[in-house]
């Protein structure tokens, strides 16, 4: 068995349950198929995807888990991330939900869809020849937006968790299965430039983990230079910026607000 095939034999394998082809192909060449293992959810996957280029070089096929009747939604799911692979040559980061500002699936709430790992662990997720990892099964998570914000400040584990379970999240009619997380821990970071010390904060960035403020003064040979940034806790921030206390309480990860007085009127900008 070549490298080559091992990718079609490790899904034809896989979940020990026979693959049944569709008969359009995703992304103008990846082929799929549905598999119906006996202890899990109806999962459809590529046949194919491994074979498309990505700048890292690594290869995957991908997964998603739906009910029964909804395997149209994962048709939906697989294009837009075949399609991605294949314009940006790169493979989903696990873990970080991609966003989108508007349902891509009508009648649902789904905008996001992100990258994980599988429910049955390495014997599904990883792709072996001659005993190697030569790639891997991406399960592609379809998530509404509040879920994809508590996903990213508390991790995939945490919403599986608030949610009941794996299955709790399968039906995409579903409404919020957890609400986007508000507020920012005191102790959290805050990463500043030191022109903080004669000038207000003028974008304030959310990441999802910490802060980020500048004054908007920074050059980029500035902000290039480590030594002219320094590493603040959110108490300590707000303490010196009252004013922006109002976002740290409300922020969503990756929200930015725009500050231009010490009013703590501010205004969410968009990326």
């Amino acid at each position: 068995m070549t490298v080559d095939h091992g990718f079609p034999e490790h899904v034809f394998d896989s979940l020990g349950a026979a693959p049944a082809p569709f008969p359009d192909l995703v992304g103008g060449s990846v082929r799929v198929v549905e598999k119906r293992p006996v202890d899990g959810p109806v999962t459809v996957m590529t046949l194919g995807a491994s074979r498309l280029p990505t700048d890292s070089g690594e290869r995957v096929e991908l997964a998603v888990e739906v009910l029964d009747g909804q395997q149209g939604v994962a048709l939906v799911a697989l294009e837009i991330v075949c399609d991605d692979i294949t314009r940006n040559r790169r493979v989903p980061p696990v873990g970080a939900p991609w966003r989108n500002s508007e349902p891509f699936l009508s009648g649902t709430r789904i905008s996001a869809i992100m990258a994980t790992g599988s429910r049955w662990g390495s014997e599904f997720d990883e792709v072996r020849h001659e005993g190697a990892v030569v790639g891997h099964v991406r399960t592609l998570r379809l998530l509404t937006d509040a879920e994809a914000s508590f996903t990213t400040a508390r991790g995939w584990d945490a919403l599986v968790a608030e949610a009941g379970s794996l299955d709790a999240l399968l039906d995409v009619t579903r409404g919020d299965a957890a609400s986007a997380p508000t507020g920012i821990d005191g102790n959290r970071p805050v990463f500043l430039s030191k022109l903080h010390a004669e000038h207000p904060p003028r974008w304030v960035t959310f990441t999802g983990a910490h802060l980020q403020s500048v004054t908007g003064l920074e050059s980029d040979a500035y902000m290039n230079d480590s030594a002219n940034h320094e590493v603040w806790s959110v108490d300590t921030f707000l303490a010196r910026f009252p004013w922006v206390a109002d976002f740290a309480q409300q922020a969503l990860p990756g929200q930015t607000a725009l500050f231009t007085d010490a009013s703590g009127a501010y205004v969410i900008e968009d990326d």
